[in-house]
């Protein structure tokens, strides 16, 4: 029996040893198969202060198990994190069995308290990154995506800031295109008379590696005074400065990747394109050369930007009596009543109609003018009639566009009209007021 328990352990000590060394050798096969981590440095861009305590996140997706049920499913996602030290270094796994995944690469993502969220697309094992990140800012301009082009019969079309849309008219474009040519790529692009234009290649800019969105982050105004009436841009990427005919700045991300589009409806417009641009950008409607980029982005008001572009760059913004177009129209778009009129600020209006047999009856009391902390004007109307009495909300009337008041309104028969008061500065205008 002696000799038997002494051959068994024996066999046992072969065994776990043998196991032992499978489960080392596997494991070694499997650290070696794995990707290689990802490591870097996050640090400020205008600076190259390092930023600690960043949190640094690698996800990948692929075959897996799920975690609701345990079924084999061929998106599941992985993430790994890392935080980066005093120095800004960070070291992040990627994530993931290898077994399932292979060793493709990851989506990186950078997150710090106080600094912009950094998105630098997928990274390959092994990658060794600089970051650049920028502060949070305290200013939020508003933006968008431009679209310019040419329509399928061939005829130009060009973007308004002012507006955020794009348009025919060109007199109403702050940038128009003039040309575009394939082998070799390059476009030529037109500030409209009295603007400029500036471009910065990506390169001159020293952004270490491109993150999401970093021709619109890192580079705040243009380093010389956007003058150029044109500009041949070619498959170099950068960005774009712009000065429209008010002095007002924008600045747009040129990626030769991707912003060029060979057919199709053009967001904004009645038109299918022959040639399409679409270029992301920064726009501030107020006085300053300053563009500060702070996702996400909040589309233009057009109303409010066509009064900003009349602020001026230095002294105090106009705050004295305005001249408007006051417009009703019925439910079919039918003009009932036109008349022009004088508003002084803080002092109230009451008007007559102008209607010429009208459906019902209305007059306009305490029609008001005042001035917002921005400086820009709003008005408030209340409309009163037999059987009802509509009371608006302070509203930004410009001089681009008309401001449509909808009133809601009865007759003595208790019937409903849908009414629209209409009113639009007359800035350049001269003449009497009254009905017209």
């Amino acid at each position: 029996m002696s000799g038997c328990s002494r051959l068994f352990r024996r066999l046992a000590v072969v065994l776990i040893g043998t196991l032992a060394a499978l489960a080392l050798l596997a494991w070694l096969a499997l650290w070696w198969l794995s990707p290689a981590p990802v490591s870097g440095r996050l640090v400020e861009y205008h600076n190259d202060a390092p930023v600690a305590g960043a949190t640094i996140t690698v996800r990948r997706q692929g075959w897996g198990l799920s975690d609701h049920d345990g079924q084999l499913i061929w998106n599941k996602r992985y993430s790994t994190t890392a935080t980066t030290d005093a120095n800004g270094h960070f070291r992040v796994p990627m994530p993931g069995p290898v077994w399932l995944l292979g060793s493709g690469s990851g989506r990186l993502k950078a997150e710090a308290a106080g600094f912009q969220s950094l998105e630098a697309g997928y990274v390959p094992p092994g990658a060794e990154l600089v970051l650049q990140t920028v502060a949070n800012r305290d200013e939020r301009l508003p933006g968008g995506t431009a679209y310019l082009g040419w329509d399928e019969d061939g005829e130009p079309f060009g973007w308004s800031f002012i507006d955020d849309a794009p348009t025919r008219a060109l007199a109403l474009a702050d940038l128009t295109p003039v040309a575009m040519q394939r082998e070799p790529f390059a476009v030529t692009l037109a500030a409209a008379e009295g603007g400029g234009l500036h471009f910065v290649s990506a390169e001159e800019q020293g952004i270490a590696h491109a993150s999401w969105d970093y021709l619109l982050r890192y580079l705040d105004a243009s380093p010389e005074p956007p003058s150029a009436s044109r500009l041949t841009l070619d498959d170099t990427p950068g960005t774009l400065f712009l000065r429209t005919p008010q002095d007002r700045y924008a600045k747009l991300a040129w990626e030769p990747e991707t912003v060029t589009a060979m057919t199709g409806s053009v967001p904004g417009l009645d038109a299918i394109s022959e040639r399409l641009f679409s270029l992301r950008f920064v726009y501030r409607p107020a006085p300053g050369r300053e563009l500060p980029y702070q996702p996400p982005l909040f589309p233009v008001e057009p109303v409010r930007a066509a009064l900003q572009a009349q602020l001026p760059e230095q002294g105090e913004p106009y705050a004295g009596p305005r001249t408007y177009r006051l417009v009703v129209t019925d439910s079919e778009g039918s003009e009932l009543e036109r008349q022009r009129l004088e508003l002084t600020p803080g002092v109230p209006l009451d008007l007559p109609s102008c209607a010429d047999d009208p459906p019902l009856a209305w007059r306009f009391e305490s029609l008001r003018l005042d001035y917002d902390e921005d400086g820009l004007p709003r008005l408030q109307l209340t409309v009163d009639g037999e059987t009802f009495v509509h009371h608006s909300s302070p509203r930004l009337v410009g001089p681009r566009d008309a401001s449509v008041f909808a009133v809601m309104a009865f007759d003595s028969d208790y019937r409903r009209h849908d009414l629209e008061v209409r009113l639009r500065e007359l800035s350049n205008e001269t003449g009497s007021t009254g009905c017209e």
